[in-house]
C-alpha cells in the first residue's frame, strides 16, 4: 500500500498511463476478491466500508410500500437504516435469534408478505460469532422470488464462501476483518440483480458507486483477500487450537464461565463470567495491555446490557457479565496464557471486593 501511494498516483478514470496503471490495480484486486468468493469479477464493486455496502443495498433496492425482513441482531449499519426506511414508507419485520443465537429459516418464513421485496440476514453475527443458515434462508427467498442480502463482514476470510453455490444476491464485505486496511469495503452483486446507486456522480464501479477510487486501500483489500483464501485452513486450525487452549486453561483455573451461541466461527467467543462486571473486566484488561470487548465494538462504551443476549434468554445480570474475546492468526499460546493469568487475578480481586462490600 505504501508503494501504491508513492508510485500509483493516477486517476483510474483517466486514459493516460498513470491513470491506467491505477486502473490495473483496481481490476487485479477485483479478480483477487472474486477468486476468494468464486464469483465473476464484474459482480464485485468496491465501497468505503461494509456499512456503506449495507446502506447501498437497503436504500437501493427498496421503494415506498415495500416490506423488508431482517434480524434484530444485525449490525447497526442495517438496524440504524430502519428509521430512514420507515420515513420513506417502507415497512419492516425483525426476526429474533433463538436461544443458541441462530436465525431460523422458519422464523423468516413466517414474516414473508406479498409485498416483501428484500430479506437481509447477516452471515456471521459480530457479537456471538454464530454462523446463520444462509443457504436455507436464501433458498427460501429464492422460492418466493425475493432478493436476498447478507452482511458477510465477519465471514470473509474466516469461513469458506462460494457465491457460485450460494443463493445470496448481495453480499457486504470489509477489508479490515481479514487484516486488510480500514476504510475500504466491497459489495457482491449477483449478475442480473438490480440496484440503484447510493452515491451519484461519476461512472465508477459500473455506474453504481461514484467517486474516485481509493487505490491503495483497494490494492490492500485485494491482497488481503488472496492471502486469506490461501491460508484459510491453516489459520482456522491455528485459531481453533488457541481457543481450545484458552477454554481448557479457564477450567484449570476454576474460572466459572459459559459460552453463548453455537455453530461459531473460529476465534470469536461471547463469554459470560457470572457475578463479574463485564465492563470493569474490559477496562482492567485494557490497563494490562489486553483488548477485549463489552458487546459489539461499534457499540462499546455503553453500559446497558446487550438486547441480543436478552433476546436469547440471558438475564440482565448475566448479560452485564458478558464480554467478547477474539483470537486471530497473529496470536500464540503465550498470549493466551497471559490473558488467562491476568483475567484470573482480576476476577479474584473482584470477588474479594464483592465479599468485602457485601459484608
Amino acid at each position: 500500500m505504501h508503494e501504491l501511494q508513492r508510485h500509483t498516483y493516477g486517476n483510474p478514470s483517466s486514459i493516460h498511463r498513470e491513470g491506467q496503471a491505477a486502473r490495473v490495480v483496481i481490476e487485479k484486486s477485483r479478480r483477487q476478491l472474486s477468486a476468494a468468493l468464486h464469483c465473476l469479477p464484474e459482480e464485485i464493486i468496491f465501497t468505503s466500508s461494509g456499512s456503506e455496502s449495507n446502506n447501498m443495498v437497503l436504500k437501493g433496492s427498496l421503494n415506498r410500500k415495500d416490506h423488508f425482513i431482517t434480524s434484530s441482531y444485525e449490525h447497526p449499519a442495517v438496524l440504524e437504516v430502519l428509521p430512514f426506511l420507515q420515513d420513506n414508507g417502507i415497512d419492516f419485520s425483525l426476526v429474533k435469534p433463538d436461544h443458541s443465537g441462530i436465525i431460523k429459516p422458519e422464523s423468516v418464513k413466517k414474516e414473508i408478505r406479498t409485498n416483501t421485496r428484500l430479506i437481509s440476514i447477516m452471515f456471521v453475527n459480530n457479537e456471538l460469532g454464530t454462523i446463520n443458515p444462509i443457504s436455507e434462508i436464501g433458498s427460501l427467498a429464492k422460492e418466493k422470488n425475493i432478493p436476498f442480502h447478507s452482511d458477510a463482514v465477519q465471514a470473509l476470510g474466516k469461513i469458506p464462501l462460494d457465491m457460485g453455490k450460494s443463493p445470496v444476491d448481495f453480499l457486504s464485505m470489509s477489508a479490515h476483518k481479514l487484516y486488510g486496511p480500514k476504510g475500504v469495503g466491497a459489495l457482491f452483486i449477483r449478475k442480473g440483480s438490480k440496484l440503484k446507486p447510493l452515491i451519484y456522480g461519476g461512472s465508477q464501479e459500473s455506474n453504481l458507486r461514484a467517486s474516485t477510487e481509493n487505490i491503495a486501500g483497494i490494492g490492500g483489500f485485494g491482497l488481503a483477500s488472496e492471502l486469506a483464501a490461501m491460508n484459510l485452513e491453516k489459520n482456522t486450525q491455528h485459531i481453533n487450537h488457541l481457543e481450545n487452549y484458552f477454554l481448557t486453561f479457564l477450567k484449570e483455573k476454576e474460572i466459572e464461565f459459559q459460552i453463548n451461541g453455537s455453530n461459531r466461527i473460529p476465534g470469536v467467543l461471547n463469554i459470560t463470567f457470572p457475578k463479574i462486571d463485564g465492563n470493569n473486566l474490559v477496562m482492567q484488561l485494557d490497563m494490562a495491555g489486553i483488548g477485549i470487548s463489552f458487546g459489539a465494538a461499534c457499540a462499546s462504551g455503553t453500559l446497558k446490557s446487550s438486547s441480543m443476549l436478552l433476546d436469547m434468554g440471558l438475564t440482565e445480570s448475566l448479560a452485564l457479565s458478558t464480554v467478547r474475546i477474539s483470537f486471530g492468526k497473529i496470536h500464540n499460546l503465550k498470549d493466551v496464557e497471559t490473558v488467562i493469568n491476568t483475567m484470573h487475578q482480576i476476577i479474584l480481586n473482584q470477588s474479594k471486593e464483592s465479599i468485602v462490600y457485601e459484608g
